[in-house]
């Protein structure tokens, strides 16, 4: 797969970099040929555990940052930040990160992993970090190791946070809504050491050996030089000053090596906090084979997909791990969220696709248990929606209601839902005779297409939707409700339709966002065929969409807002459609783009990278949830997918395989 992607990135910035001459480019050199290849020039990376509330950012440089507090790594003497981009996944598919580079002889290597100390999901999440230093040279060599706090990294943006980092803390509105643990800057913090510890107002900060024995300093350099003081003190220091540094000076003999183990918990600790002594009881190893035999009983007990492309495969295995880290127990809620930075929040949209992709990999229970949390986002009219305006959420419930029901037979299920599916199909009835159009209403969804107006991809979602519904109606023997919804969806479809072929025959036949024509961002109209056929896969219109949207790519994957920026998760809806009309030529380039465009931890994002620039998302960052859905359920789909009453074998197959 790297050789692969690396030739692939060659012809398509030769075909392109005409386009790109006045572009702000990247350095090449940043893809070395000694490492895996990693799209982003500024990759992020989470470290968590399934159903936690919390998350660590693995920052670009190969920090930790939590809701409290940034923690930095040094080498070198006099101490220099270290700076790795490209991190890999142990075995490829685990969240446990590593990382390592060699600074004058002198290999350093990291390893990354949280866990709650006592395995439930909802208990205060621990940070391990080990660091290996190993004499790699032929003569004696002094390796030197830093570690430090700080409140956040140097902010360029217009956000006033850190580049590349999330804002914290928030307090929730609502349960669902964006929520950070964490504290804001206080100049007045006081600062001190323990024998073992590194203490902020005298909570725990971080654990660090005690043996050998470190030197210990409050901040890297003093005003005058002055020799530094060690005690209780509080400091005007900035919110980028890194505090409670932490030094190891290491004579190593060839082939010699140390290990240097830390624990970080993500929200400090009262020394008189009985959790304290577990922390200090904990042992890397035992947490690490912890953390290892969870997942893999995860992976076990769901589908298993074998190819001879290790790049395939690991992202469709970390891309489970990515959203279950994303989902967050509070109460009795599994809430299903985007990830734990910048997206920790429910979305309809997000989580119907991702209780999809948990029912496709056979994970019936963590979907039922997503599911169980949708109820809450209908209204007193029937209509289900997470954020104003964004009526797609109709569709997408019933939709996620029903698939779930068609792939798991569970009659308790589709009885408890369904009283909240006749409640949904009124909003319908009377939302559709009260429009001019008679389909889903005017709204300004102030997201994805953004227009005001008819969605297209609205009344797409509304029909997959009543599809599902009718199945739902039909399996529970429902027959009088099973009339009327087949009723209401062919009225509908027939409504649209026509207005589609009206309104395409100016276009050439292209779909476009919005039912009045007017500009907006491609978005459902690119979901004609998939995630439930309303077109037929060959209709002119679906033809014509999918040759106007292909011209709009750059990289080889979809861009957005008129081609301003790459959208990674958006080229799927294309590719779906492809894999039911058998277009397997353009499904491998597109795979392979996809592919492309990911870290060497298997991360996906959303968008905010210009086209053949710097590769950079800023603050938009990865993982994203919806596209590790996308990808894992497009890759089992290409091998094993339902169309009505067949099942479709090997759809596509790359020539690898």
């Amino acid at each position: 797969m790297k050789v692969k992607t690396e030739i692939y990135l060659s012809i398509v910035i030769l075909i392109s970099i005409g386009s790109a001459i006045e572009a702000q480019m990247l350095n090449p050199a940043i893809d070395r040929e000694d490492e895996p290849f990693c799209y982003f020039s500024q990759p992020c990376d989470v470290i968590g555990v399934m159903d936690n509330p919390e998350g660590t950012l693995v920052t670009p440089e190969g920090y930790l940052y939590t809701g409290f507090a940034e923690y930095v790594f040094f080498t070198d003497n006099p101490p220099q930040p270290v700076k790795q981009r490209v991190k890999t996944l142990l075995r490829g598919y685990l969240p446990v990160i590593q990382y390592q580079f060699i600074r004058e002889d002198v290999k350093y290597q990291f390893t990354m992993f949280a866990a709650t100390l006592d395995g439930q999901a909802e208990s205060p999440l621990m940070n391990f970090v080990r660091i290996k230093i190993k004499n790699v040279g032929t003569e004696q060599r002094m390796a030197h190791l830093s570690i430090a706090t700080r409140y956040q990294n140097d902010a360029n943006t217009d956000w006033g946070v850190g580049d590349n980092r999330f804002s914290r803390p928030a307090r929730a509105e609502y349960l669902g809504g964006y929520e950070q643990a964490g504290e804001e800057f206080d100049q007045n913090w006081e600062y001190d050491f323990s024998s073992e510890a590194f203490l902020r107002d005298s909570l725990v900060m971080y654990l660090y050996p005690s043996e050998p024995k470190p030197e210990k300093l409050i901040v890297l350099k003093t005003g005058y030089s002055e020799l530094p003081e060690i005690g209780a003190m509080r400091i005007p220091i900035l919110p980028t000053t890194p505090v409670g540094i932490v030094n190891y000076h290491l004579a190593l003999d060839p082939g010699a090596e140390k290990d240097l183990d830390f624990k970080i918990p993500y929200q400090p600790v009262s020394l008189d906090n009985p959790l304290l002594q577990k922390l200090r009881d904990a042992r890397f190893d035992d947490y690490l084979n912890q953390t290892i035999d969870f997942w893999e009983n995860i992976f076990a007990r769901g589908i298993s997909i074998s190819l001879p492309e290790d790049k395939v495969v690991q992202a469709f295995m970390a891309n489970l791990v990515y959203d279950l880290i994303a989902r967050n127990k509070i109460g009795e809620n599994y809430i299903q969220k985007v990830n734990e930075f910048q997206y920790d929040s429910f979305w309809l949209r997000d989580a119907s696709y991702i209780v999809r992709m948990y029912d496709v990999s056979g994970y019936h229970d963590i979907a039922r248990q997503c599911l169980d949390f949708f109820p809450r986002w209908q209204r007193e009219d029937g209509n289900f929606v997470s954020q104003n305006g964004q009526y797609d959420g109709w569709g997408q419930t019933m939709w996620a209601y029903g698939q779930h029901y068609r792939i798991t037979g569970d009659q308790d299920f589709a009885r408890q839902v369904f009283p909240a599916v006749l409640k949904a199909f009124y909003w319908l009835q009377q939302a559709r005779r009260g429009d001019s159009l008679g389909v889903i209403p005017v709204t300004t969804p102030g997201d994805n297409e953004n227009i005001t107006g008819h969605v297209t991809g609205h009344n797409f979602w509304a029909l997959a939707g009543l599809k599902n519904a009718i199945f739902l109606a039909d399996g529970l023997g429902k027959k009088s409700e099973a009339t009327a919804f087949r009723k209401e969806f062919h009225d509908f479809l027939s409504r649209l339709t026509t207005h589609l072929r009206n309104l395409t025959a100016g276009t050439g036949g292209y779909i476009p966002p919005g039912l009045e024509g007017q500009p907006g961002s491609d978005w459902g109209n690119m979901m004609a065929v998939y995630p439930e056929i309303i077109l037929d896969p060959f209709d002119p219109m679906v033809t014509a969409t999918l040759e106007a949207t292909r011209r709009k790519y750059q990289e080889g994957i979809m861009t957005y807002d008129f081609g301003r920026y790459l959208h990674h998760y958006l080229t799927m809806k294309n590719t779906e459609t492809e894999v039911i009309r058998g277009d397997q030529e353009a499904v491998i380039q597109e795979l392979y783009a996809i592919l492309l465009h990911t870290s060497a931890t298997h991360t996906g994002f959303e968008f905010s990278i210009r086209p053949w620039q710097i590769r950079d998302f800023g603050m938009n960052m990865s993982p994203h949830g919806w596209f590790s859905a996308k990808y894992r359920t497009l890759l089992r789909n290409m091998l094993l997918r339902e169309q009505g009453e067949d099942l479709h074998l090997l759809s596509c197959l790359s020539p690898e395989w």
